[in-house]
């Protein structure tokens, strides 16, 4: 079985979900051969394995993608064609629709969160899901990546949609040791980009107004440059890490703060979860099919992020290890990579035999 994957763009989450996709299929026995189709050459991926590009986010670039993405399929002529995010996604089952993919190859889509579930002018989102819906009719198999998702597309009536929550790899939990000590401070983290949708405008704002006891640790960066952030003190801004370094401030953290507006996911509540974290995530998206409130950490609606930091400084060192633990517990069930893969690989199997 041959599969091409195409991705428009790697931002965010998504870099995260093609490597360890990646990973897997360039060594699985059911996978003759796996190919990627990407905005750039990545040093996770062999330039054997690659087909470059660029990124077309203009309606003026979009029919040269198309040309060169079609060229690519025809070559290659894979069983299996899984797209990536909405621009992938509507500009090759466009073309499908048009007749310009090859009869019999099968076509796996995953939005990577639903454009029309995010913040925005209706009249867009309106666009988006009747898109989406048409859409979904030149598709095989449609991958939500969380319950949340499928929520919506069946409400919505996008069809052949199915449930495979995103995966990380497995590592080593966080060895439990003294409880903080009075003359340092909680660490709490967040960990994103410094933009709207991650809400740090509004986590900034409200730790400014409390002025919790606990050492806000930001990490990450803006994209867009369109939000004035407040500088409060005991904040500290890291900037984006490499992996390594990233795994050692989570580890050194007490909790993690996910305040997202939306999330069709929420990646950083699984990372933060597989290292023993408690997270505190706004009651969005597919954050409340990850974090169980009360269990794992809490949910809180964005309004009361007040009162959520407040209940942060209030709760023992034994109730946010006890989290953590849960935490880990849930992660090993439900978000690691090899469920994932191993239901990708078979949705693959499904699609084909149809």
């Amino acid at each position: 079985m041959k599969v091409l994957h195409v991705a428009e763009t790697l931002k965010g989450g998504l870099e995260t979900y093609l490597r360890i996709v990646a990973r897997h299929q360039t060594t699985s026995p059911d996978i003759s051969q796996v190919k990627f189709v990407l905005p750039g050459q990545v040093d996770w991926l062999g330039a054997e394995n690659t087909h470059v590009v660029p990124t077309a986010r203009k309606a003026s670039a979009l029919l040269g993608y198309a040309k060169s993405v079609r060229k690519i399929i025809e070559a290659e002529r894979p069983a299996i064609l899984h797209l990536h995010s909405s621009i992938a996604g509507g500009v090759v089952r466009a073309m499908a629709l048009a007749g310009q993919v090859p009869r019999g190859v099968k076509i796996v889509y995953c939005s990577h969160g639903w454009a029309f579930d995010q913040t925005g002018p209706a009249y867009k989102n309106v666009a988006y899901r009747w898109i989406e819906r048409l859409l979904s009719w030149r598709s095989d198999a449609i991958i939500c990546i969380s319950k949340h998702e499928i929520r919506i597309a069946e409400k919505f009536g996008i069809l052949r949609c199915q449930c495979i929550p995103n995966g990380i790899d497995r590592m080593e939990p966080v060895q439990q040791g003294m409880p903080t000590s009075a003359a340092e401070p909680r660490k709490v983290l967040f960990v994103g980009r410094l933009d709207k949708q991650k809400g740090i405008d509004a986590l900034l704002d409200a730790y400014a107004r409390v002025r919790p006891n606990f050492k806000l640790i930001v990490v990450g960066d803006s994209v867009r440059k369109d939000l004035q952030l407040a500088q409060p003190e005991h904040v500290e801004f890291k900037g984006w890490l490499e992996k390594d370094a990233l795994d050692a401030v989570y580890r050194a953290c007490d909790a993690t703060i996910v305040p997202s507006r939306w999330e069709g996911f929420g990646l950083v509540a699984v990372e933060a979860m597989a290292r023993s974290k408690p997270v505190f995530a706004s009651a969005v998206g597919g954050l409340v099919d990850i974090v169980e409130h009360g269990k794992s950490g809490r949910l809180f609606p964005l309004e009361q992020m007040d009162q959520t930091l407040r209940d942060i400084d209030g709760l023992s060192d034994a109730a946010l290890r006890q989290m953590g633990q849960a935490g880990r517990q849930i992660f090993e069930e439900k978000f690691t990579s090899q469920r994932m893969n191993t239901a990708i690989v078979n949705l693959y199997k499904e699609s084909v035999l149809r």
